[in-house]
């Protein structure tokens, strides 16, 4: 019988180093659809373009990743694929949740997104009826320092979670993010004042679900907009909070 490989391999270790660089990538695609090219992407990851050029054409190859004409990256059907489905289980489930929430904010967008990797996966939107309005599309992933939705998600993780995730980011950003999930903990409600997009706030709630997903439901609207509601828009989302859709 051959012997059995250490866990600590080089092999496995090369393995693994793959995978991240694999996952991290289609993150950063995922965050700007069709916007990246090959030297941005690289640039990103910190990988010599030769290294990027492997690793993405490996991703075209079985279907993670594709490339257009002009050399832009997006994701692939078949990575779309399986994520679809399940997103729009959650998207189901919390539609009724989601729809109360615009009616009890007067019309204001809500959103549903769910915590994939390091990335806040939208899956599902109510628009606004306002003229004047913040509108994200369905299918993309916004990062989690500086979105509602993103903080709100991350102060449902517990504390090794946490700083595994704020690894990620510079001593200054997880100093402020720390003291900003304490206070998320403490109240229920996650805000971006301007953050993400400049002259939009929005408020948020998240929680786990049975199927252990990090779901988050937001309110984004126009800075001056969500001060004159901010208090409204607050109770819906803790109405919220307590929808059965979370047990389901």
């Amino acid at each position: 019988m051959p012997p059995r490989e250490s866990s600590s391999s080089p092999s496995r270790d090369e393995g693994i180093q793959v995978l991240r660089r694999a996952a991290a990538a289609l993150d950063e695609i995922a965050s700007e659809p069709g916007e990246l090219r090959l030297v941005d992407l690289g640039g990103r990851l910190g990988l010599a373009k030769s290294t990027a050029r492997r690793l993405l054409v490996g991703l075209v190859e079985v279907g993670l990743a594709s490339v257009d004409a002009q050399g832009h990256f997006s994701l692939g059907e078949r990575l779309l694929g399986f994520g679809s489905a399940g997103g729009a289980h959650v998207a189901a489930i919390f539609r009724p949740t989601i729809e109360a929430v615009a009616r009890a904010t007067d019309g204001e967008t809500v959103d549903l997104s769910v915590l994939r990797g390091h990335r806040m996966w939208f899956v599902d939107q109510v628009e606004s009826s306002f003229r004047l309005r913040a509108v994200s599309a369905v299918g993309v992933r916004f990062p989690l320092e500086v979105t509602a939705n993103g903080k709100a998600a991350l102060a449902v993780l517990d504390d090794s979670g946490v700083e595994t995730m704020l690894a990620r980011f510079s001593v200054g950003v997880a100093h402020r993010l720390r003291h900003e999930i304490a206070e998320i903990r403490r109240t229920g409600v996650a805000f971006d004042r301007g953050e993400h997009t400049p002259g939009i706030s929005a408020a948020a709630i998240a929680r786990r679900t049975v199927g252990d997903n990090v779901v988050a439901i937001s309110v984004p609207a126009p800075t001056e907009r969500f001060q004159d509601k901010e208090q409204r828009i607050v109770a819906a989302l803790r109405a919220a909070a307590e929808s059965p859709a979370w047990s389901r």
